[in-house]
């Protein structure tokens, strides 16, 4: 192939690319509202990261970055509608998704930068194309970025990622428009995506990387039908640094946190819809309280072992989904194993339970898992929310919660 063939080619590829973008960001009125929300949110995390650097001290620098990521992944075939029962009548294979990161990343100002060796964090928007525009259209995604380091080389380095927020803009099941997306029940879903990045510098403020990350939309069993969505995708990001980068190697060692045993009271509350594919209709509230014996047993996690119990409105009711009578039957009593990552005054919450108690699973026959975030709102007052989930694969209800804890410190 000579030049000019190889520039044509090219030409083409880039033409062919921006007008795929440029279809994708045709936004309808309430896309525009939610760009307009995301970006509020963004200008207050920028302004609050540089806020935070005065506050600690006026001559430390805030290194501030900001980078572009493009995904090409594929849709794992875990339903029936990804496997071909859709409007397309083919199998949906293929994911794009163009994302920009807004990223602080500073040498050890506080104590958990040092616990974690000088971690990114900062907030994300992604635009994403399934390939099935009249079913699934394009969803935005907003949310928050934490990367923490694996390895570092010389140059190369090896982060984890993980990204939290909620994902909206879906063209959702509707029983007479799009009767066969039984992945998206609502208009809201939560987006996470756990992955793994490596960065290379090629000048001195701007960095080449590639990642591998499995991606998840659901909206928690809020809306159904919900059987979700799951991505593999490789991805590749170009990064730059405003203020050059941090010095990992001149971090100093993080104050050695409290070992202590601590005991959660929690009130949750949730929503469910009992019948799949009616909008609107048949939604059940779910309340409970939790108790959680935690042992912290480093600077950066602590495990805990505790009880759910649940009352499930709606538990007992009747087969046109009316409320069936009030009844001890709706109450469910869980057993849990709650191990937890630290992040200053965040935690990232990860649940294995057992119900020793279910009217309609029985009794120590079914698992259910929790996954979410909780914050340390004031002393010892928190906020959480969570997915809760059975099976590893089928969200229950999206759970909302809030308590207190009682704190004991060992001695050393």
């Amino acid at each position: 192939m000579n030049t000019k063939q190889h520039s044509n080619g090219l030409f083409v590829t880039v033409f062919t690319v921006s007008r795929r973008f440029k279809r994708i960001c045709s936004f309808d009125s309430f896309f525009r509202k939610i760009i307009v929300l995301v970006t509020g949110i963004i200008i207050l995390l920028i302004r609050n990261g540089f806020s935070q650097s005065e506050t600690m001290n006026l001559k430390q620098r805030n290194y501030f970055g900001i980078s572009a990521n493009y995904a090409h992944g594929t849709i794992l075939p875990t339903t029936d509608f990804v496997k071909g029962d859709n409007l397309l009548g083919a199998p949906m294979k293929k994911y794009d998704a163009y994302t920009l990161k807004i990223l602080w990343q500073n040498p050890g100002y506080t104590n958990w930068q040092k616990i974690y060796r000088v971690p990114y964090y900062g907030a994300g928007f992604t635009i994403a194309d399934f390939y099935n525009p009249e079913e699934v259209g394009y969803p935005v995604s907003a949310f928050g970025i934490l990367g923490i380091p694996v390895l570092r080389w010389d140059k190369l380095e090896l982060y984890s990622e993980f990204q939290f927020g909620i994902a909206a803009n879906w063209k959702h099941y509707d029983s007479i428009s799009n009767p066969k997306n039984l992945a998206v029940g609502g208009g809201l879903t939560v987006h996470l995506n756990l992955g793994v990045n490596a960065f290379y510098p090629i000048t001195d403020k701007l960095d080449i990387g590639a990642g591998l990350s499995f991606i998840h939309f659901s909206n928690g069993g809020f809306e159904r039908p919900n059987n979700g969505l799951n991505i593999c995708s490789p991805s590749v990001e170009l990064k730059y640094h405003f203020a050059g980068r941090p010095d990992a190697r001149s971090v100093t060692a993080p104050v050695r946190q409290q070992r202590s045993n601590d005991l959660y009271f929690m009130l949750g509350y949730g929503d469910y819809q009992l019948v799949e594919r009616e909008l609107d209709t048949n939604y059940f509230a779910v309340g409970g309280i939790s108790a959680i014996y935690f042992n912290r047993f480093s600077n950066a996690a602590r495990i805990g072992l505790g009880t759910d119990i649940n009352y499930w409105w709606g538990l007992n009711a009747n087969p046109d989904g009316t409320p069936g009578p009030y009844s001890f039957e709706n109450m469910t009593v869980g057993l849990i194993l709650q191990p937890e990552v630290i992040v200053g005054r965040l935690s990232l919450v990860s649940g294995f339970g057992i119900y020793a108690r279910h009217r309609n699973y029985g009794n120590f026959k079914q698992t259910y898992q929790r996954l979410g975030v909780r914050f340390d709102v004031y002393k010892t007052f928190f906020a959480g929310i969570n997915v809760r989930a059975k099976n590893f694969t089928e969200a229950e209800f999206l759970e909302f919660n809030f308590g207190y804890r009682l704190k004991w410190v060992r001695g050393e």
